[in-house]
């Protein structure tokens, strides 16, 4: 009998940690695949065939994120494309691109006249919301609502109105604001 009472005090000792640890949250599997994301639309002009988008995206990891894709779900026949613009010959064009990267504890900046998203087949209105799901190489899926402005407005504080300064991630470009 008295080895049963060791067994179970060694069993009790054994087991302690966890049932302190338990009260712990639980690790976040999701929390290294998060940015921290602002973001807008721009109202459409009159006439224009396609609308543009920013975003700012912080990388809080301490490893690179890669943005593969953007997708609209309540637009299931719109395309969101990555977008840079290159200087060529003195002339900017914009250029689409596969990937964008968010540096380890960085910043991806977009903003007009730099990099941008160009998005088709959604009639973009002063008011409205775009709500984006935005598609990491890693597998990480993160959604964002942006709110679309009017051609007059200012973007949400903390981002640029112009263009962004940090001209090794972008290029200039006239256009899309």
């Amino acid at each position: 009998m008295i080895k049963l009472h060791v067994l179970f005090a060694l069993c009790i000792t054994a087991c302690l940690p966890l049932a302190v640890t338990a009260d712990e949250p639980a690790p976040d599997p999701e929390a290294g695949k998060r940015v921290d994301a602002l973001g807008y639309a721009r109202e459409m002009p009159s006439g224009a065939p396609v609308g543009a988008a920013y975003l700012q995206l912080r990388n809080p990891a301490n490893a690179a994120r890669v943005l593969k894709r953007i997708e609209a779900p309540a637009h299931p026949a719109a395309k969101i494309e990555l977008h840079t613009t290159q200087q060529v010959d003195g002339v900017s064009r914009m250029r689409p691109v596969e990937k964008l990267a968010v540096p380890a504890q960085g910043v991806l900046e977009m903003g007009p006249g730099a990099t941008h998203l160009m998005v088709h087949g959604v009639r973009l209105k002063a008011g409205d919301t775009l709500a984006l799901r935005l598609v990491f190489a890693d597998g990480g899926i993160q959604q964002l609502e942006l709110p679309v402005l009017g051609l007059t407005e200012s973007p949400p504080a903390g981002m640029r109105a112009g263009k962004p300064q940090d001209a090794h991630h972008h290029h200039h470009h006239h256009g899309h604001g």
